[in-house]
């Protein structure tokens, strides 16, 4: 089963029951999980971490896995262990999507890979086809508790 893909645009709806989200938030309960791999930068082709927020319990969902994109804000303790592991996932001003949002930059020269790259085409870096692509990512759940933020 492929994970649906959600976003936080402006004036969207979810992709999986067509409801319009309020104040364009999604309420993503635990678990939070980050995936990630190494790809290879379009500008300079140097290596970059490049990651995404998975989620397994999001309402309105109905029990679809869904890839978290557009991402236009995070709660502060998620964003912080996000950045403390990949500091190039920044807030980035694409000139496709029309908006800033959350994303995969370059540290070397500071491209933003786009989401469409990472997400929407078959065989992107989080879109696998097949097992071994699948395979090639790595996971983490990303946990919230009393003592701060860990990762399984």
């Amino acid at each position: 089963m492929q994970p649906t893909q959600k976003s936080r645009a402006a004036d969207l709806q979810c992709s999986t029951c067509k409801n319009e989200m309020r104040d364009n938030k999604l309420k993503i309960n635990p678990p939070l999980y980050l995936v990630g791999k190494k790809i290879f930068c379009w500008s300079c082709e140097e290596k970059m971490p490049a990651i995404a927020l998975l989620a397994s319990n999001v309402d309105a969902a109905e029990d679809e896995i869904c890839i978290l994109s557009d991402i236009q804000e995070l709660p502060k303790d998620v964003y912080l262990f996000v950045k403390n592991r990949v500091p190039s996932f920044k807030m980035k001003y694409s000139k496709m999507a029309g908006h800033k949002y959350l994303g995969n930059t370059c540290p070397k020269c500071g491209f933003l890979s786009g989401e469409f790259f990472l997400h929407a085409e078959p065989g992107s870096p989080f879109f696998p086809m097949d097992d071994n692509d699948a395979k090639s990512l790595y996971i983490g759940n990303v946990q919230k508790c009393s003592h701060g933020l860990g990762i399984d």
